[in-house]
């Protein structure tokens, strides 16, 4: 008798599970339940649908038609699943015909997210968009082509966030983006990388506003926004871009274990509490690095996991690696790139370190060299690799892959000093970005270096001593009341200089140098990690929040 696999979802995890099992098993009678009208489309490139970049056609990656006829499927669009019974095994379907119930043998629950609507005064006043399917993106490109939609609001700063903040920037319109976190893509980013993140999205002509609550919306002619402090502006065009959160109503009406995340807990073989039930993508909390769960709603997540359960609903044996929650966006001409933890993301308890260096994406004399930010977590007991942050404009989504591949074999710093990468001038440096960050937490492990942070810099007492040229510090700017010898000129005023220092310089490198000399002629020496360059980035960063820009089309 031939099993029936009843699929609740057509996107990446729904269509990744049943292609799979159908590669495996000729014989199973698999149904794909959609609600919508597409399947298989590609929701990560929603935001670049805005502003033409990529045409509709290319974001159906296979319609339901060609589906069915590749795979043999039954697949059934405009059909919503709004019940199940574990007990009998059933699921009831509404569709254009009406209602029925559907019996499977397995079920696969890969009914996505759904966009968060932020408790907004008014909000079902007034026009509002989401960013989730090919019909919402369609909407927003009809309201921009409109005459007179020039002033446009965006809630939320997380990536669908920034992606839709800069296409719409670059059809022309005048862009707020509110976030009600102290920065963009809290998830990601710690407040030294983001500080670099908000400075260039101000720079391309964005009003930008952190710990900024979106508090009511007044309808029109055009859209009243009423901001939290009690600011208000007038906007033509309101998207709503504050986040996802899993759809896990059927989950819930049959009581399956349901994670902190609001997602359905499943096992490493994407199993959930109910016999013959299984979910993945974006409704599902999968296995973590430490034993835990996650919540990761992420396309390349999504495809992996639909691979692991079409071969275990085939009979076969396989089991998910635990999630690592590596990510890249574009913001603007910026590429942003993470894995792993954060410090928001380390628990009570846990140790964690870190370090930033700033190589150019490939050899300096090579030409069109350019820097960018690479940060390195990692125990400090162990040096164990616990994450890494990137922002830059060429070299980011490389460096965090390269890191990816070295967390999930347990890689330790020391490894990741040792790692034999490429080199050639035009694609990187002798010593590759991967291997300086090694090579610098390193440094910490072995006691070469006690490091301060930027953000640590309040609270300091120490005299601050800058290791550059008078030259680079007068023309790069200077932290106030700092010191300056520059290292060349450093052993000769050793018994000139205070008992204990805290070094700096442009990215971190030379500061270092300097403190092996002065612990080598007794003199306490700390690093400022990042150098000024970093530091100026977060300063940058402090100063816009104080006085943030004002744009006269909202007036």
């Amino acid at each position: 008798m031939r099993q029936r696999i009843v699929i609740v979802g057509g996107n990446a995890g729904g269509m990744s599970t049943a292609t799979r099992l159908r590669r495996l098993d000729e014989d199973a009678d698999i149904v794909v339940l959609e609600a919508g009208d597409y399947v298989s489309y590609a929701s990560c490139g929603l935001p670049y649908h805005l502003d033409g970049t990529i045409p509709e056609d290319d974001l159906a990656v296979l319609t339901p038609e060609v589906v069915s006829s590749m795979f043999d499927l039954d697949v059934r669009t405009n059909h919503k699943a709004t019940g199940l019974d574990t007990e009998s095994r059933t699921v009831t379907v509404r569709s254009p015909d009406g209602r029925e119930r559907l019996s499977y043998d397995s079920l696969v629950l890969a009914t996505g997210a759904a966009p968060i609507e932020p408790p907004i005064d008014g909000l079902d006043e007034v026009e509002t968009h989401s960013v989730r399917t090919i019909d919402d993106v369609t909407a927003i490109r009809e309201r921009v082509e409109d005459d007179g939609v020039d002033r446009a609001l965006v809630v939320g700063g997380g990536y669908i966030g920034l992606e839709v903040t800069e296409t719409l920037h670059e059809a022309g319109l005048s862009v707020i983006t509110a976030e009600m976190e102290s920065q963009v893509m809290p998830r990601t980013l710690g407040p030294a990388m983001a500080a670099h993140v908000h400075n260039h999205v101000r720079d391309a002509g964005v009003d930008l506003r952190l710990d900024t609550i979106v508090s009511a919306f007044r309808p029109g002619e055009v859209t009243t926004v009423e901001f939290g402090d009690g600011e208000t502006k007038n906007v033509d065009l309101v998207v709503l871009a504050a986040g996802v959160s899993p759809r896990t109503d059927l989950a819930e009406d049959a009581d399956l274990d349901i994670h902190d995340s609001g997602a359905i807990r499943v096992g490493d073989q994407l199993r959930t509490s109910a016999p013959d039930v299984y979910a993945l993508g974006d409704a599902a909390a999968v296995p973590a690095v430490g034993g835990e769960h996650a919540w990761v709603p992420l396309g390349g997540p999504a495809n992996r996991q639909g691979r692991v359960l079409g071969t275990v609903l085939a009979g076969r044996e396989d089991h998910l690696d635990p999630v690592y929650d590596t990510a890249v966006a574009k913001v603007f001409d910026l590429t942003v790139g993470a894995i792993g933890e954060t410090e928001a993301s380390i628990g009570d308890g846990e140790e964690l370190e870190k370090v930033y260096v700033y190589p150019p994406n490939h050899a300096e004399y090579y030409p069109a060299a350019e820097r960018f930010w690479l940060k390195l977590l990692f125990d400090p007991t162990d040096g164990t690799v616990l994450g890494a942050q990137s922002v830059g404009r060429d070299g980011v989504d490389k460096r965090i892959d390269v890191v990816a591949t070295a967390m999930q074999n347990g890689a330790t710093v020391s490894e990741l000093a040792q790692l034999d990468l490429t080199y050639a001038p035009p694609y990187s440096s002798a010593k590759d970005p991967v291997n300086m960050a090694g090579m610098a937490a390193e440094n910490v492990l072995e006691g070469l270096v006690d490091l301060i942070h930027c953000h640590d810099l309040d609270s300091e007492d120490r005299p601050l001593l800058d290791c550059r040229p008078p030259e680079m510090r007068t023309a790069e700017g200077h932290i106030p009341d700092a010191l300056n010898v520059p290292l060349p000129a450093l052993r000769d005023q050793t018994d000139e200089l205070p008992n204990e220092v805290v070094t700096y310089c442009k990215m971190g490198q030379t500061s270092y140098a300097a403190g092996r000399v002065l612990e080598q002629h007794g003199i306490e020496a700390a690093s400022l990690s990042g150098g000024y360059a970093l530091y100026d980035g977060v300063q940058r960063d402090r100063a816009a929040r104080a006085d943030p820009p004002l744009i006269d089309d909202y007036d």
